[in-house]
């Protein structure tokens, strides 16, 4: 009886046949994607940093499928209710085919980390084609690795990040046209507003001293729940690291700086920035080479999933605002689902060399103000040094506000507006 009362309660559509609009929230871009995967015959597998609105996903999708299967067809299980931690993946489905008599499964499994027994269940499901499984977690390696093989080739990754600019214009119903000057002036307000608050859905309606508690929280979060507990590595050392990357974003680092700095193993700084990575917290990007060697072994870059976190936890953006909009946009890249690098070319950098099945498709720098001599002359530099090395005829330098093309021979140095990027004109 509990276990029914349990799903009952988690999928109101049974009794409605519609997902609440407070549940699907706003729209996600990723939903395009999400839902080309519906009749593919693998697990489905949504990961991406606590709090980014998986959950929400999931209803978005179930809106979706609710078009096109009964409701009874379709049974959300979230595994962060107690109700459910008792009992086999198997043993719960059973009830419910028992009591709703669906003529195919659609499983949605929210925080799977918490089930029990579900792997070799979800492999049978895909194998004998009777079941669509979507999963969610926090983590992109939560599988353990004596599992792993077991779903080798059955599943499909979608990656969930904080609201992206436009998403966050979308969910405050802001308008993105910026056609005149007194309307640019409008977009890079909101611009600044979206650096200094992020993109996590429950912070960006609230007031900025309420919102910054609660990513202080999220942070904390992160490293307990996501890092900690699952890895059982020392809370204050992987904490300190965390705050230390996430106030240098856009810098260089190697393990060695890490080991000097923390006094750990090289082994144990390697460890830990691997964890901060898979729970989505921070990414590296590594310099770009044709030698794997010298990937390995040059710095990599630093970056984080948010600027609001960022700010939150004692980064200090106005200090470093170019840092912020290179964090933004390698955001936007991730988004996209790009490769991406850094170039480094006669001691020249360029923040991101991009690549796509094997070719180079982009050359991007970002400059807040590239108006000044010094600066201008450092960007054009290395742009001409990178489109040289790579073969390539144009390159991009996303800027604040200021919009110019330069022509140097065969190649073009396009200088951009980065919300003009980000809203994708």
């Amino acid at each position: 009886m509990v276990l029914l009362e349990a799903l009952e309660d988690w999928n109101p559509w049974w009794e409605n046949n519609l997902v609440d609009q407070s549940l699907k929230g706003i729209e996600r871009d990723a939903l395009t994607e999400a839902v080309k995967f519906l009749d593919l015959n693998k697990v489905k597998v949504l990961t991406g940093v606590r709090r980014a609105g998986k959950s929400t996903f999931l209803y978005q999708i179930i809106d979706h499928l609710l078009k096109r299967v009964r409701p009874e067809d379709i049974v959300l299980i979230n595994f962060d209710d107690i109700r459910f931690s008792t009992m086999d993946l198997e043993a719960i489905v059973k009830k419910y085919i028992e009591s709703k008599k669906p003529t195919k499964l659609n499983l949605f499994l929210d925080e799977i980390h918490n089930a029990r027994n579900w792997v070799s269940y979800v492999r049978k499901l895909i194998d004998t084609k009777k079941g669509n499984v979507f999963i969610t977690d926090s983590c992109s390696y939560f599988i353990p690795v004596d599992y792993a093989k077991l779903l080798t080739g059955r599943k499909i990754s979608i990656e969930l990040y904080p609201l992206s600019f436009k998403e966050y214009l979308r969910f405050k119903n802001l308008s993105s046209d910026f056609h005149g000057t007194e309307e640019r002036a409008r977009i890079r307000g909101y611009l600044r507003d979206y650096i200094r608050s992020g993109g996590f859905p429950e912070t960006i309606f609230l007031d900025q001293s309420i919102s910054k508690r609660i990513l202080v929280e999220y942070f904390d979060d992160i490293i307990t729940k996501d890092v900690v507990s699952r890895y059982g590595v020392d809370y204050t050392k992987v904490k300190d690291l965390a705050f230390y990357l996430i106030s240098n974003v856009g810098q260089r680092i190697t393990l060695r700086k890490l080991r000097n700095i923390f006094n750990i193993g090289i082994e144990t700084a390697k460890k830990y920035l691997n964890y901060l990575e898979t729970v989505y917290m921070l990414f590296t990007v590594k310099c770009f080479s044709g030698k794997v060697k010298e990937q390995v072994i040059m710095p990599r870059k630093i970056y984080a999933v948010d600027t609001g976190l960022m700010n939150a936890v004692g980064f200090r953006i106005s200090e470093s605002f170019g840092s912020v909009l290179e964090n933004i946009v390698f955001l936007e890249l991730k988004r996209r689902g790009l490769e991406i690098y850094y170039g480094l070319i006669d001691n020249k950098e360029v923040d991101f060399i991009v690549r796509e099945r094997m070719n180079i498709t982009d050359i991007i720098n970002v400059s807040y103000d590239p108006l000044e001599r010094k600066t201008r002359k450092r960007e054009v530099d290395a742009m001409k040094q990178a489109l040289k090395k790579f073969r390539r005829k144009k390159g991009l330098v996303l800027t604040w506000d200021y919009k110019d093309k330069i022509n140097i021979g065969n190649k073009e140095i396009i200088f951009k507006p980065i919300y003009e990027w980000l809203l994708g004109y």
